[in-house]
């Protein structure tokens, strides 16, 4: 493990941590896949060494860490008590029923090209509820439009009350994105819940920039197994009556597959949305999102990068041309004085030019009943 939670070798810094959870059935699949992913790599070896014609010694290399790797998982899995091959992998106050190869399911659809959910997921991730919480909670809203649907989805809402309440006034449905270290939540939430309002998580989460401070709770690589899944559990429980969660910073978090895939089992379970914000172009949040069967959508276009009246216009303006095009467009902004200002203004004639504003779950409805019919039509 290198300086800020980075890895000497990325791509496995997620089942390294994995490791240090007490549950024997976790510990069991990730050492699983990280022989498979070892194997992999010693085959690679072996065709090199015997390209450049020393036959014996590759032959001798591979058998020595082959020995080792058995020698390895013995001693892991003798030093534990004995599992079954169907057992409970429980986390905190969440258990679920689930099987090694269905969680190497999951990973293989996330690590791949396919985001396609796998077999049988209702079966290993079921959700609790009769009605999703995404659509319990979603925001009301009537209209038809010409043109597209706009979803305006503001972050970082809840650090300031006075602000939080002048948006109960706005123009909606907005879709407002809570900070869960903000004080006074269930009080903010309900008053915007109450205007019209869609909730939702703005979930911290570890970027790769070492001076971004993505808050208390933030969910961090480094962490062990039984601290991450007390973090998710923490933002989730702050307020209630919300969709889903996005990311609030998270460009390294959301790059990492198997730290998605945890996150994602628990909105599963809630039977939560999930917005990828983008903040990374290599994120495989909405493929760990669809492979474990969580609806999902991604962010557009950022309103206010450059916050002045004139550039937040702008975005706006581009917003619309992306509905026209797509049939929808999500834009994500902040609380920023010169942001709510803008949207004032532009959602004023909103409807005379074509569109109309959504909460953020109309589109992920949308989103989902196209993915049905596409799957059907297979």
């Amino acid at each position: 493990m290198g300086k800020s939670g980075q890895c000497f070798f990325p791509q496995n810094c997620q089942w390294w941590t994995g490791f240090k959870t007490k549950n024997l059935k976790v510990k069991h699949i990730l050492l699983n896949v990280l022989v498979q992913k070892l194997a992999r790599r010693l085959l690679e070896l072996k065709e090199f060494l015997q390209e450049i014609n020393i036959k014996k010694v590759a032959l001798g290399l591979y058998s020595v860490v082959i020995a080792l790797v058995l020698f390895s998982m013995v001693y892991l899995l003798n030093n534990e008590n004995t599992v079954t091959s169907d057992a409970a992998v429980v986390t905190d106050q969440i258990q679920i029923r689930v099987e090694a190869k269905d969680i190497e399911g999951i990973i293989a659809a996330v690590e791949g090209h396919s985001s396609v959910p796998i077999e049988d997921i209702d079966t290993i991730l079921p959700l609790e509820p009769d009605k999703p919480a995404w659509q319990q909670h979603a925001a009301a809203w009537n209209g038809q439009s010409p043109y597209g649907r706009i979803a305006i989805v503001i972050d970082d809402v809840g650090l300031s009350y006075d602000i939080s309440m002048s948006m109960a006034d706005m123009v909606g449905p907005l879709t407002l994105s809570f900070l869960p270290y903000a004080e006074r939540l269930p009080e903010q939430t309900n008053v915007l819940k109450n205007a019209g309002h869609e909730l939702m998580v703005h979930m911290p989460m570890e970027p790769k920039l070492e001076n971004a401070d993505p808050g208390p709770n933030a969910l961090l690589s480094s962490l062990a197994a039984d601290e991450f899944e007390r973090r998710i559990l923490w933002n989730l429980g702050r307020f209630g009556g919300f969709v889903g969660i996005n990311n609030h910073m998270g460009s390294y978090l959301t790059e990492q597959p198997g730290l998605m895939v945890r996150v994602m089992t628990h909105l599963r379970r809630g039977g939560y949305l999930f917005l990828d914000s983008l903040t990374s172009p290599k994120s495989v949040a909405g493929r760990a999102a669809r492979a474990t069967g969580v609806p999902t959508v991604s962010r557009d276009i950022f309103l206010d990068n450059e916050r002045t009246m004139q550039a937040i216009l702008s975005q706006l303006t581009r917003t619309e041309e992306i509905a026209k095009i797509k049939g929808y467009a999500i834009a994500i902004g902040h609380p920023y004085p010169e942001t709510l200002k803008a949207l004032n203004f532009w959602s004023a004639n909103l409807a005379d030019k074509g569109f109309i504003l959504v909460p953020l779950s109309q589109i992920v409805a949308e989103t989902e009943a196209a993915a049905g019919k596409s799957a059907q039509a297979r």
